[in-house]
């Protein structure tokens, strides 16, 4: 039986990616055994959305509501899957700390915890994106009137471009600022018993003072990403271009097959950031060392 690994430990960012990747290679069957189970039925509309939208061309005013209502109904889907995908994986980190896992382990021993992390998930989603969705109306709001305001003073286009890519830069920076914090976001909810608001708090505080370690693994951990949906999204682009839109069956299984690249990937890169958070937390607030203490004191 493999040494069970220890989760509140300091680790250097490699030894961080190594427990994560020990961690998914003991636990990958009773991982994806739940993963998998409620997910694919996700896999398969979001595949069926994906192959529809490419088969619908905006091309005229009559496609614009068809193509708008398959989009909007991949981001709902794609958004609940993302909740699902999180929620699971952190219900079965939950049960592993607490030596309550085996491969046996199912939906009824996971139920609670997947709830419990499912709604404090889709608060701090909210919670995180209407800001963002609102920095974003302002900017996109704030280039719309750029434009105008340049065209009715006769500024060059040179000087209208000059703003709108110092904007862009500006925009993207913020968003580089704050991609580390938003990696570890939902974890203080999910193993430390915060609410959803003291963990983001805690997730921006933890962020910024470790932002170069969350950085670097937000690199790799990208890297990760890109190449296993490389993998599987490439039979459907290749699919789709000898096809010139025109759907059939293959472009149904492999635009699905695209969509189960993103189930495989999503728990690996959840296991990647859960041990960064793990490894930061007990840097700062030695959480291991405080538990001796506490089962010290109540012998």
């Amino acid at each position: 039986m493999s040494e069970k690994i220890e989760f509140y430990k300091n680790r250097s960012i490699g030894d961080r990616f190594s427990v994560a990747i020990d961690f998914l290679k003991q636990n990958w069957k009773v991982l994806y055994k739940n993963i998998l189970i409620g997910g694919l039925p996700f896999a398969i509309i979001m595949g069926y959305l994906i192959a529809q939208l490419s088969g619908v061309r905006p091309v005229s005013v009559n496609d614009l509501p068809r193509f708008l209502l398959f989009y909007a109904l991949l981001l709902l889907i794609s958004f609940i899957t993302n909740i699902y995908l999180y929620s699971m994986t952190g219900a079965v980190l939950f049960h592993y700390d607490r030596n309550q896992l085996s491969e046996t382990t199912g939906w009824n021993d996971l139920k609670d915890a997947f709830f419990r992390f499912a709604g404090k998930t889709t608060l701090i989603f909210l919670l995180t994106a209407i800001p963002v969705i609102i920095i974003v109306a302002i900017f996109a709001y704030s280039l719309f009137v750029l434009g105008i305001s340049d065209s009715a003073s006769g500024h060059s286009l040179q000087q209208a471009f000059a703003l709108i890519a110092l904007m862009v830069l500006l925009f993207f920076g913020v968003i580089i600022a704050l991609a580390p914090s938003l990696s570890i976001i939902y974890f203080p909810a999910y193993f430390s018993g915060k609410s959803s608001v003291e963990s983001i708090k805690t997730a921006f505080v933890l962020g910024f003072k470790n932002w170069g370690s969350l950085f670097v693994a937000l690199l790799l951990a990208g890297i990760v990403l890109i190449i296993i949906s490389i993998v599987f999204s490439l039979p459907y682009e290749v699919i789709s271009l000898l096809s010139r839109g025109q759907l059939s069956i293959i472009s149904y299984i492999f635009a699905t097959l695209s969509a189960i690249g993103t189930l495989l990937a999503s728990p690996i890169l959840t296991a990647i950031f859960a041990f960064q958070y793990f490894s930061i937390v007990e840097r700062e607030e030695g959480v291991s060392l405080q538990s001796q203490i506490d089962a010290f004191e109540n012998l």
